[in-house]
């Protein structure tokens, strides 16, 4: 089965952050961004995604991903790096090290 888009997972919140440091470096509004997260296939609602990039509720994995891919197109758009991580880039760190 396909994975749950309404899963959220315990360290969310901390993934959260890295969503609104990659806003906070961009120059899009919240609403500009929403639309590009629409363009690409997100179902948030405008106050949702506000919320999250505010730290008032957790995205699941996979709005974390769509917010992620917006803001990361909207750097590579200007010839930047994608600085925004992705959920299972953030998890990979999460894990503790062997060693």
């Amino acid at each position: 089965m396909g994975e749950d888009r309404r899963r959220t997972d315990p360290d969310d919140r901390s993934h959260a952050m890295s969503l609104r440091a990659g806003f906070s470096l961009s120059e899009l509004s919240i609403g500009r961004l929403w639309v590009a997260v629409l363009g690409i296939g997100g179902e948030l609602a405008e106050p949702e995604l506000a919320d999250i990039l505010e730290g008032r509720r957790a995205p699941t994995s996979f709005e974390h991903d769509l917010i992620a891919q917006a803001l990361n197109d909207y750097f590579t758009e200007r010839g930047q790096n994608h600085p925004v991580p992705y959920a299972r880039e953030l998890a990979q760190q999460d894990e503790p090290s062997d060693g």
